[in-house]
């Protein structure tokens, strides 16, 4: 049980911890913005006292004291400024780092109780007044509800003109307040010289066969004879659900402070790399259609029984296809629903850019206008999870290498501030996401020379090359256009990983650039990888499989028509002339004797159409495909397996790869 506890932990922590975040970042543009800060508050309150169920000490100081740090905030005893929020920031991404630790071995590094304490000081040095003003004093009639506890309790509180002040209190529990921690009677007793108490329905009773004993419907009023401070920091934890008034008594007039905000907004959904959270209907389709599978599996198995029996041989050809029929559609029907709950919104990893391009911009010295659209696009959970490190190095390019310093943008009158874009929509079945700067645009002069210097091209092509084909050299192995290394860039590792991360599962990359206007940075991947279909082809006496969105068509090649280019093959279609390769070398296997025509498949390579010379076409297959594991792991130009249906292995070829 502790398993599954801590499991539910780390799905929530991340939701907390990118709640937070997004409240921080808001709050540091718009110091207006109470319901962020407010927020922010019940986010890391709720992390906090989800840690204490476990032994984590260190995150649990550091939580605690980003917490005392956001109350201090909330009651104006700090003012929002950068140093408060770097703090902060600082700290939850600590945290996540720490989840992340406690994901993978159960338990945090061992550095952890010096970092905890080093942000616990960080942020208990930032505190700063902040200048509240001179709160007017009000009479007792503007807080008729201290005015009516008052009446009936005054007598009981000796309460005279000469006494010191009094706190109404006013404590509305969150309906949730059981499942987040908090435990309404338990704050009331830690509230310091308590004199009166009155506890009522916040919303009229239902009747008993209508209750819900696990939501709160309180609202407690009561009145302290401690000083304010005294009872705020009883209630420190909930100050969102709070309000306190001071009632001063001489001459039975009072001084009214109301400390009360609005209720903190609700985390929302993010998925961790083992766990997911699924709408409860999709899990009920699900159901219902295993129902209808093991329908179908029992007519089968009738049929089969009858079979057996000797039944007509048209009769078991009719069973056979209608039932061949009814699992077909039920195959589908189940693809989908897995499909379905599978899809995650992009909205979770978009949420982790804003504060990764303030850190970057930050460290390049650079202000940037960061903006996202797109965020509610659906997409298969590893696509979601996977696009999340290439967009990252794409942005920190924009920032370190798009974006030019404020000077240089004034000099050629564009805004100071440079603006970059993340960006996603859909394209049929697939997924386009586009990183966008207002920068200084690519050079492709500079990158011919520099590819040039540095043998990635032949000095003889460097005048055919185009500017397309020179932008896309960025993605060369090794290639960097940074003169020197620093945190952001010259270390060698450049576009060349974007592409074969996202490559990797099934998608492609590609830029354009105007000098002096900008960069596109363009991601597009599949909705879905669950289950793909595949042509196979005939190589020598084996089948092996090609994605069929890698096939642009199939053709007969009279064998006249394929002529000797170079050290190669190649032939016309349709007045455009295609490299032929025979599929049998690039696997170092053995094809069929070439008759007077080659069968070849045409797929798409780096924007540029090949031929594939194979033996034969097979069926269209609707696949599982199986990634490669083990010993096999890695195996260049095979992207994965599946089992066909004679219990034999077909290997689904990467054929980009392949041929490159």
């Amino acid at each position: 049980m502790r398993d599954d506890l801590l499991e539910q932990f780390i799905v929530e922590a991340r939701e907390l911890v990118l709640q937070a975040t997004d409240d921080l970042l808001a709050l540091e543009y718009d110091q207006s913005a109470g319901a962020r800060l407010d927020s922010a508050f019940r986010a890391v309150h709720t992390l906090k006292g989800s840690v204490g169920l476990f032994d984590f000490a260190p995150m649990g100081i550091a939580l605690h004291a980003a917490e005392d740090l956001l109350g201090a905030l909330k009651a104006g005893r700090a003012v929002v400024g950068d140093a408060v929020i770097d703090a902060l920031l600082e700290c939850l991404g600590q945290t996540e780092r720490w989840v992340e630790a406690i994901e993978q071995t159960g338990h945090l590094p061992p550095d952890a109780a010096r970092i905890g304490h080093r942000l616990a000081r960080a942020q208990q040095s930032h505190p700063e007044p902040a200048d509240t003003g001179i709160h007017r004093a009000l009479p007792l009639s503007e807080a008729p509800w201290a005015q009516d506890l008052l009446a009936s309790a005054g007598s009981a509180v000796g309460f005279d003109a000469g006494g010191a002040p009094l706190v109404a209190i006013r404590y509305l529990p969150n309906r949730d307040c059981f499942f987040t921690g908090d435990d309404p009677m338990a704050l009331l007793r830690k509230v310091p010289d308590l004199l009166a108490m009155r506890i009522s329905g916040r919303d009229p009773w239902p009747p008993a066969s209508e209750l819900d004993p696990y939501a709160c419907n309180l609202r407690i009023e009561a009145l302290s004879g401690a000083a304010l401070e005294e009872v705020r920091t009883a209630f420190r934890f909930v100050p969102d659900q709070v309000s306190l008034q001071e009632i001063s008594r001489p001459h039975g007039a009072s001084a009214l402070e109301d400390n009360s905000v609005g209720h903190a907004s609700a985390a929302s959904r993010a998925g961790a790399s083992r766990t997911m959270r699924i709408d409860a209907a999709r899990v009920d389709q699900m159901a219902d259609l295993l129902g209808e599978m093991v329908i179908a599996k029992n007519a089968l198995a009738q049929l089969a029984a009858r079979a057996s029996a000797g039944i007509d041989q048209n009769e078991l050809a009719e069973g056979l296809q209608a039932s061949h029929a009814a699992i077909h559609r039920l195959v589908a029907e189940m693809h989908k629903a897995v499909t379905d709950i599978r899809m995650l919104p992009l909205r979770d990893t978009f949420r982790r850019f804003p504060r990764a391009v303030r850190d970057i911009a930050g460290q390049a010295g650079k202000t940037i206008a960061f903006s996202m659209e797109g965020e509610h696009i659906e997409a298969d959970k590893s696509i979601v999870e996977g696009l999340f490190e290439p967009l990252l190095h794409v942005i920190r390019n924009a920032i370190a290498h798009g974006a030019e310093p404020e000077s240089d943008r004034v000099a050629v009158g564009k805004p100071a501030q440079a603006n970059v874009s993340l960006r996603a929509r859909r394209d049929g079945d697939q997924i386009v996401v586009e990183v966008t700067d207002d920068g200084c645009g690519i050079d492709p002069a500079k990158i011919r020379r520099m590819a040039v210097d540095r043998g990635l091209v032949p000095q003889d092509s460097f005048d055919r090359m185009t500017d397309a084909e020179a932008l896309d050299l960025i993605f060369a192995p090794g290639f960097s256009t940074a003169s020197e290394v620093t945190d952001l860039s010259g270390r060698g590792v450049g576009m060349d990983a974007v592409r074969n991360a996202v490559e990797a599962f099934g998608g492609r990359v590609s830029v354009q650039s105007v000098q002096g206007r900008g960069t596109t940075v363009r991601l597009s991947a599949p909705l879905a990888v669950v289950m793909s279909q595949v042509m196979t082809v005939r190589v020598g006496r084996e089948l092996y499989g090609i994605p069929i969105d890698g096939v642009v068509e199939t053709v007969l090649v009279p064998a006249r028509h394929i002529l000797p280019v170079g050290g190669g093959e190649a032939f016309v279609l349709r007045d455009r002339t295609v490299p032929l390769l025979r599929l049998a070398d690039l696997l170092n296997t053995h094809g069929a004797v070439t008759g007077s025509g080659v069968k070849v498949v045409v797929v798409p390579v780096r924007g540029d159409l090949v031929g594939l010379a194979v033996d034969g076409f097979a069926e269209r297959m609707d696949v599982l495909m199986r990634p490669l594991t083990g010993i096999l792991a890695g195996l260049p130009g095979v992207m994965g397996t599946t089992v066909r249906g004679d219990g034999r292995v077909l290997m689904i070829l990467d054929v980009p790869e392949l041929v490159g």
